[in-house]
Formats: structure tokens, C-alpha cells, sequence
């Protein structure tokens, strides 16, 4: 039955009705593409991280409503969402939108983060994306602040989310370190770098398995593991984009549909300009034809995000030009942070950040004046004023890259040293679908590895780091000071481990450190002078002559021993006694 509206509630409209089926339908098809990130990012991970790749862009969205709505919508906007009361003329339209572009926001980092983040972590960096670090930058560009009374042109968010976005992931990435076993020469950071992120790891953490029970359970990291899904994830977005860049218009009364079909069809035609940058990237880098998928899904991303700035703007053959340069950048700036061994996994940083900032520069380049807009670049003799606005996009970019490089630090910094940012190092071996979520698909009790690795390598949950912080200095994966060696366990590792207590895990784990920490010992002394050598060959000397004289025999000639076979027995019997005794061996090693 259909309800009628009384006057009083007639000032309760404040669009039109075709304006609002429009925003509803555009913000729908744009949170849409929170299932072609996840789709495409699950594709890049291994698969026993999966899963959390799913949850996370499903909780970030589900928990950046709840924080947009609390704080995030009135930092950007200075309206406050209606709490009780919504029949007071709120533009709920206008806020369903608005939340469409936070959380894509947001998810960036997903990516860039994949395999190897915390998953309450990521969530406590998801909302402050969606709750101060996005609004605050939307008020200075959209809400009325001072960019846009500077007159900076950003018309669906290439600078103020992607580029938001592309910092911030870059940024993540920077301080958490790559993956285990993605760059097998990994080196630390160096110089300034060194203080600003602050590796808690050596080199040897991060290069791959450190012992034979994590090389029976590591998973190769390759470019991507389901190129498929990765496709299917990017056809999703590339379809997204259509309604992501035209809902900036607002509206389609007014003439507006108009500018809602010319930024649909500039956005197409910059994101098919992808086709031909793959092709020369191929030429260039492989000396070949062949598309890898990897490349098709960056460049494709790459073009559509860089026409977000401009397509307003520009006319259809320079938005052309502008996602084949988005393309390249893309391309450029993933190949490059990964000569840098700076592990981007799904090449966020390349395909959100560097295209999405070149957009909003194109703009005093490439624009053309039309009825909806008196911008002029500099190609159609803009003059002074084309100059003066670039300078104005320049200060922008940086203005916004700086904010944000400096609000996501703050953020990932404190994370990490109250709860920890990176999961442990079990969970990424033995995968965080298991670890994080409690999903096993079987391998976890069919494979003794993983079932020692979880039961002697487990962090404490971020709970039980906040409540009882000492706890993290015993936990053997976050040990900041041990080597390849520390790494080897003395324990056989196809025996399948009993389930025990807390107090008994942690006194195994302490008897298990004093072993290897004397075997450390003498194999030093082995391989240095050989004091170790002397010594038990002294105390053998010195306990047969105690032998003769009680027996009565001093007087007789002690039999002559070769010294080397001796020593290799006496070696070889004292390595067997340390690693099959349950207590702790002596400093001597006798």
C-alpha cells in the first residue's frame, strides 16, 4: 500500500526525484566495486590468505559506514547525518554517495597490505581512512575549503582518492616490509629511511624459510596464483568506473545527463587507451607480444583511475592521451618500488597513486572550455591563467600527499606499537584464513609443519599484546635479534605435536632456546681456535689418569689415542647428547 506524504513533510525534498534514482543507483554500482577489489586481490595472494582478503573489504565497508557516519561525513561536509530525527530535510542521497567514495578510499590499502597485515590492525587503519584522514582531506577540496576557494579542479577524486589512497597504501607498505620469501636478497632500509620505518625484523626475516619445518610449509609467492579471478575482479572494475565518474556530476536534470554521458564515454575511451600501452610495455620489457595479465590489470586500472580528475574537462581524444600516460605510470611505478624490493602485491601504489595524481594535473594541459566549463589548458592557448592553475594543482597534490603521508605514519605507528601491525610470522606461513579467521581446509591437521609452527611460533592475539604487552618479547616469532640458526628446531618435526598448556609451551620454548644457544656456543668455539678441542681432550687426560690411580695402575703406560678420531667422536656424541636431552646442556657442552 502506498504512503502518503503530508505537507509538513514537504521541505523534507531537496532533490529532485529523478536526481535521487540516479545518485542511489551510481553510489550502488561504485560500492559494487568493493566485490571486484576483493575479487582481484584475492587473485594475488596465495590462497590460504584468501578469505581475509574478502572479510577486509567486506568489514572495512560495513565499518566505514558506521564511522562515516559517526564523524567522517560531518568533517567533510560540516553537516552532522540526522541521529533520531531524519525527516528534517537531510540529503540522504548525497551521504549514500559521499560513503561510496570514502570506502573506496579505504580499500586500497587492502591490496597493497594483502598477506600479511593484521586483520584488527588493517580494520583500526580502515576507519581512520574512512573516519578523519579522507574527510578532512574532501573538506579542503569539495567541502569548501581552501583548495577549492583556490579554485583546484578535481572532479571525481583522481588526487583526493586515489592519490589519498595510493599514499597511504604507500606508505603501509614502506613500514610493514615485503612478504616472507618475496625478495630472496631482501635488504633493510638504510640511512634516514632506516628511522623513519622502523624494520622490527632483520634481512633474514623477510627472505624466505628459516628452517626446514617452514620450508616444508612456505608456498612459493608468485605474480599472481588465479588470473582468471584477476580478470574477472578488473572487469567489475573497469565497469564501476562508468557509474564512478559520472555520479560526480550530481545530478542529470539541468542539463547535467548531459555532462553524466561525456564523462562516460571520455572515461571509456581513457580507460581502451590501455590496449595500446600494454602492447608497447611488452615490446619494451619482453621484447614481445605477449600481454602478461598482471600488466593488463595495472594499465587497465591505471587509465581509468587517471581520467577521474579531468574527464569533465578534457576533450575525447586527449582523454585518450591521458590514461595511455596514466597506463605507463602505472607500469613505470610498479616496476620501480619493485627494484626497490618494496612489496606492493596487487600494485596498488602504481595503479592508484601515481595515475590518479597525473589526472588532476592534466587538467591546465589538456582542458578545452565547453558550456559546462571555462577551463583552458595550456595546448588550447590558456595563457597566464592556464599556468596559474597549475600551479594550483601542484600545490594540491602536494598539499594532500603530504597530509596523508603524514596522518597514515602516525596511524600505522601506533598500531604497531600498541597491538602490532604485521601478523605473525605463523600466520603468514601457515596462512591467515586459518590464523585470523579459523578456517581449515584440512592441510592444518594433515601436515605436522603447520601444526608445530602453530602451536610453538603463535603470536599473542592483539588483545593479549594491549593487556599484557611483556608477552610479545617471548613470542618466538617476534624476536628482533635472531639468526637463520636460532631458527632451526630441535624438535622432529614429523611428529605430530600434543596439544599442552600455556606454562608448559612456554617453558618448552625456553628449555629449546638455552639448547640452541649452547650449540650456537660451541659450534663458535669449533670454528675459532678450538678451545672447546683442548679442553675436553684435557678433561679425558685427566679423568684416566684418576682411573689408574684408583685401580692401582698409575705406574702403567697410558694407551696411546689418535687425537683427531677422538675428537670427531667426542664432537658428534656431545652434538646427539645436547639435541636429545630434555635439559638444558652446560656452556662446555660436557
Amino acid at each position: 500500500m502506498a504512503a502518503t506524504l503530508s505537507e509538513s513533510c514537504a521541505p523534507a525534498r531537496v532533490r529532485h526525484r529523478a536526481d535521487t534514482i540516479f545518485l542511489f543507483s551510481m553510489a550502488t554500482r561504485i560500492i559494487s566495486m568493493q566485490s571486484g577489489f576483493a575479487m582481484l586481490e584475492a587473485a594475488y595472494v596465495r590462497p590460504m590468505h584468501a578469505a581475509n582478503i574478502m572479510m577486509k573489504n567486506l568489514m572495512d565497508t560495513l565499518l566505514g559506514a558506521l564511522i562515516f557516519y559517526a564523524i567522517g561525513f560531518q568533517i567533510a561536509y560540516g553537516t552532522q547525518p540526522a541521529f533520531l530525527d531524519d525527516e528534517k530535510g537531510f540529503d540522504w542521497t548525497f551521504f549514500v554517495t559521499a560513503f561510496s567514495y570514502a570506502t573506496t578510499t579505504a580499500t586500497i590499502d587492502s591490496g597493497a597490505l594483502a598477506g600479511r597485515v593484521n586483520f584488527v590492525s588493517y580494520l583500526l587503519l580502515s576507519m581512520m581512512m574512512t573516519g578523519i584522514i579522507y574527510p578532512v582531506a574532501v573538506s579542503w577540496v569539495w567541502g569548501g575549503g581552501w583548495l577549492q576557494k583556490w579554485g583546484y579542479h578535481d572532479f571525481a577524486g583522481g588526487s583526493l582518492i586515489h592519490g589519498v589512497g595510493g599514499m597511504s597504501a604507500l606508505v603501509c607498505v614502506c613500514y610493514i616490509g615485503p612478504r616472507v620469501g618475496r625478495y630472496r636478497n631482501y635488504q633493510p632500509w638504510t640511512g634516514a629511511w632506516s628511522r623513519i620505518f622502523l624494520e622490527r625484523h632483520p634481512a633474514a626475516f623477510y627472505r624466505g624459510p628459516m628452517s626446514e619445518v617452514e620450508r616444508k610449509v612456505f608456498l612459493s609467492i608468485l605474480p599472481i596464483h588465479n588470473p582468471v579471478q584477476s580478470l574477472f575482479g578488473v572487469f567489475l572494475l573497469f565497469t564501476g568506473f562508468l557509474a564512478f565518474n559520472p555520479a560526480s556530476a550530481l545530478s542529470t536534470t539541468n542539463n547535467q545527463d548531459l555532462v553524466v554521458a561525456a564523462t562516460s564515454a571520455k572515461t571509456l575511451l581513457s580507460t581502451a587507451a590501455t590496449t595500446i600501452a600494454v602492447f608497447i610495455a611488452a615490446a619494451v620489457q619482453r621484447r614481445s607480444t605477449a600481454i602478461s595479465v598482471p600488466d593488463l590489470t595495472t594499465a587497465l586500472i591505471g587509465a581509468a583511475v587517471s581520467s577521474c580528475g579531468c574527464c569533465d574537462v578534457v576533450p575525447p581524444v586527449f582523454a585518450c592521451v591521458v590514461g595511455f600516460i596514466g597506463s605507463l605510470l602505472a607500469l613505470s611505478t610498479r616496476n620501480l618500488l619493485d627494484r626497490l624490493m618494496i612489496d606492493d602485491v596487487v600494485a596498488a601504489v602504481g595503479s592508484h597513486g601515481a595515475p590518479g595524481l597525473w589526472g588532476v594535473v592534466s587538467v591546465p594541459i589538456f582542458a578545452k572550455p565547453d558550456c559546462f566549463s571555462n577551463v583552458t589548458g595550456l595546448v588550447f592557448g590558456g595563457g597566464q591563467a592556464a599556468w596559474e592553475l597549475l600551479g594550483v594543482q601542484l600545490v594540491g597534490v602536494l598539499s594532500l600527499t603530504a597530509f596523508t603521508f603524514t596522518m597514515t605514519y602516525i596511524t600505522v605507528f601506533l598500531i604497531d606499537r600498541i597491538i602490532g601491525f604485521r601478523c605473525s610470522r605463523s600466520s603468514e606461513l601457515i596462512g591467515l584464513d586459518f590464523m585470523e579467521h579459523d578456517f581449515d581446509d584440512g592441510s592444518l591437521t594433515a601436515s605436522p609443519e603447520k601444526s608445530y609452527l602453530k602451536n610453538t611460533m603463535a603470536d599473542p592475539t592483539p588483545l593479549d599484546s594491549l593487556v599484557q604487552r611483556y608477552k610479545r618479547k617471548n613470542s618466538f616469532s617476534e624476536q628482533s635479534n635472531f639468526s637463520s640458526s636460532s631458527m632451526e628446531s630441535p624438535v622432529d618435526a614429523a611428529v605430530q605435536p600434543t596439544a599442552i598448556s600455556a606454562e608448559e609451551h612456554q617453558k618448552k620454548v625456553e628449555r629449546m632456546k638455552k639448547e640452541i644457544a649452547a650449540l650456537e656456543k660451541q659450534l663458535a668455539e669449533l670454528r675459532g681456535d678450538g678451545p672447546l678441542l683442548a679442553q675436553m681432550h684435557r678433561r679425558i687426560d685427566h679423568n684416566k689418569e684418576e682411573q689408574y690411580s684408583i685401580f692401582g695402575d698409575s705406574a702403567s703406560p697410558r694407551p696411546q689415542e689418535p687425537s683427531a678420531p677422538v675428537g670427531r667422536s667426542i664432537r658428534h656424541s656431545q652434538r646427539n647428547s645436547v639435541i636429545k636431552s630434555d635439559a638444558p646442556a652446560s656452556s662446555s657442552g660436557v
